[in-house]
């Protein structure tokens, strides 16, 4: 096991020499071209798919909403890099469904080193069911273009990101090719590998020998069981056998079957006892060469220790960094639709590139349907959907929950209109729930996220959080007392929610933009 892992910090070491970060004379293409192109992209293409409504004929709920921050006016500031920066705390106000407090997570920098255009742009966050969680960064206004980022939570807190909420801002910014400082330390990491590059082929050719050596010497230790099995057997079919021949109640008929299976046990304990003696000193021997070998990888691991000691910091950095997975680079649209689809176990983007409704029936909606293990795409499903005489409704939120029902929302007035439907490889189809939020306490429409602990969906404003059952979304049958609310006064641009399989919220926050996280799981 210690060869092992040695050989996956080798791997991660390998990887980030082939550009991630950029090197500095080449950052641009290096890091756009690590994660790969998109390549060709299958299309589904679905017509019209919204089951038409009428505003009017909708049930208004008259709730009485607490206000967030309606005046679209946002405190932001800097991080220093040389100074204290404190982490961030905003409570519940009067008129929430709850008492609870969203805190700093994690600061994030100011891109992932996929482009020079970054600016700390992160447009939303979602969260898979095995504790990975997803970003949207996005180049900016204008461009629809961006990528996504992938994190193992389990493997951030190995490496202590957790106890520093700095530490995602550190690593990636110590490693921005896009800056002076950056590109002298990927000049510095350029020139500790080239000293490791030897030992790094030593310890991946030696590592797989002593893989191979293992897997040989479990063949024997298997083969020396079986042998062992086989012996035992034998040995108690004799003594059986034996008590027979001693025994004065048995016939002498029986006597004499009992002693040709004494001799016959004789001989196949002989031949069993040797083949088990056989694989034992054949594992002896490989313990023997995979000791040596093993000494082998400890020597030219030691070299590598040697240069990282040179510069603990830059390699905390790089174990940091090297956690991170990139998509290729992909219209995300307005980048606020990142969802993850429990039941397909994939996750979506839509890529609308207006803020507004689509500007003409010829128009389609487009969703981008990702592999979250390669964060390569799958397919792209495009569709209409029609309302009334004329307009074609664009898509700019979307979430789904456990069984892949998908839900998204819009203003209607003073309130919040939300539409169900499905949106995977089964097809495609939405309707508007019968019952509508009469007040929403928001002006910005700027996500829908789903909590898998309670089986509600939430939509996103400035300082304000709202959430129906999503069976009574479906059914139509929400009153304003299923509406609960989570409002704040922090005056910072919410921009995207996300849960954990225990209910916890994780916020996604501008400027600088954070991820915080929720004291107690949201109701």
């Amino acid at each position: 096991m210690k060869g092992h892992f040695k050989f996956a910090v080798l791997t991660a070491l390998l990887f980030a020499s082939a550009g991630i970060f950029g090197i500095a004379s080449n950052a641009n293409a290096d890091v756009i071209d690590e994660p790969g192109s998109a390549g060709s992209i299958k299309q589904v293409n679905s017509g019209n798919v919204l089951k038409d409504y009428d505003e009017e004929a909708l049930n208004t709920v008259n709730n009485d909403t607490p206000q967030g921050n309606t005046s679209k006016k946002y405190t932001k500031y800097d991080l220093d890099p040389s100074g204290y920066n404190y982490s961030n705390s905003y409570s519940t106000i009067s008129g929430s469904s709850q008492s609870n407090t969203f805190k700093t997570k994690w600061f994030l920098p100011d891109g992932f080193n996929v482009s020079n255009l970054q600016h700390g742009n992160f447009q939303s966050v979602t969260m898979d069911d095995e504790g990975n969680v997803y970003f949207v960064e996005s180049n900016g206004t204008n461009t629809n273009q961006g990528a996504i980022v992938k994190f193992n939570m389990a493997k951030l807190q190995q490496l202590g990101v957790n106890s520093d909420v700095l530490a995602l801002w550190k690593a990636f910014d110590y490693f921005n090719p896009y800056t002076t400082d950056g590109e002298a330390h990927n000049q510095e990491y350029e020139d500790a590998y080239n000293q490791m590059k030897g030992s790094f082929d030593q310890i991946k050719t030696l590592t797989n020998t002593l893989n191979q050596n293992k897997s040989w010497q479990n063949n024997q230790s298997n083969w020396q069981q079986n042998a062992q099995k086989w012996y035992y057997y034998w040995k108690n079919k004799k003594t059986k056998n034996q008590k027979i021949v001693k025994s004065a109640k048995y016939s002498y008929a029986s006597k004499q079957k009992a002693k040709k299976v004494v001799k016959q046990a004789t001989a196949k304990m002989a031949t069993w006892m040797k083949s088990y003696q056989g694989h034992k000193a054949k594992v002896a021997n490989y313990n023997k060469k995979i000791t040596s070998i093993q000494n082998q990888i400890n020597t030219y691991q030691s070299q590598v220790d040697a240069v990282k000691a040179q510069n603990p910091e830059m390699f905390k950095y790089v174990d940091i960094a090297q956690t991170a997975q990139l998509s290729p680079e992909v219209d995300i649209g307005h980048g606020q639709t990142l969802a993850f689809n429990p039941q397909n176990k994939h996750i979506y983007l839509a890529e609308d590139n207006t803020l507004t409704d689509l500007k003409s029936r010829d128009d389609n909606n487009t969703v981008l349907e990702m592999d979250p293990n390669t964060l390569k795409p799958i397919r792209e499903y495009n569709f209409k959907m029609y309302h009334g005489d004329s307009a074609n409704l664009q898509l700019h939120t979307l979430t789904f929950d456990k069984d892949g029902n998908a839900y998204w929302g819009r203003k209607y007035g003073k309130g919040y209109i939300l539409f169900y439907g499905r949106l995977d490889e089964n097809g495609v189809s939405f309707a508007a729930s019968q019952n509508m939020v009469g007040n929403r306490g928001g002006s910005t429409n700027q996500g829908m996220s789903y909590n898998p602990q309670n089986d509600r969906v939430y939509f996103v404003s400035d300082d304000i959080l709202t959430s129906i059952p999503a069976e009574k979304v479906r059914n139509s049958n929400f009153t304003a007392d299923d509406i609960h609310y989570q409002a704040f006064d922090s005056k910072r641009e919410f921009e995207s929610l996300t849960f954990d399989q225990d209910g916890y919220g994780y916020l996604l926050a501008l400027w600088p933009p954070e991820l915080m996280q929720s004291t107690a799981p949201l109701n």
